[in-house]
């Protein structure tokens, strides 16, 4: 049976394109939890916004990459 969906909010849906290989490794993370993929990325999507400290201190992190795909 499927576990009861309760939401404080709607929900939106919205695609993500992950490489094969972080794609699987996220699929055995939630079956060993015994989650789902959606729960994962809500759970990490709402961690990165509650540490994050702006658009400048993270620029290393999500700075767009260059040609040789680094970031600045």
């Amino acid at each position: 049976m499927a576990r009861p969906r309760i939401y404080e909010e709607d929900r939106v849906a919205t695609a993500v394109r992950l490489p094969v290989s972080l794609h699987a490794d996220l699929q055995r993370l939630a079956r060993a939890r015994d989650v789902s993929v959606n729960y994962l990325v809500n759970r990490a999507v709402e961690e990165l916004l509650s540490t994050s400290t702006g658009p400048d201190a993270d620029a290393g992190l999500f700075g767009r990459p260059d040609a040789m795909g680094r970031t600045a």
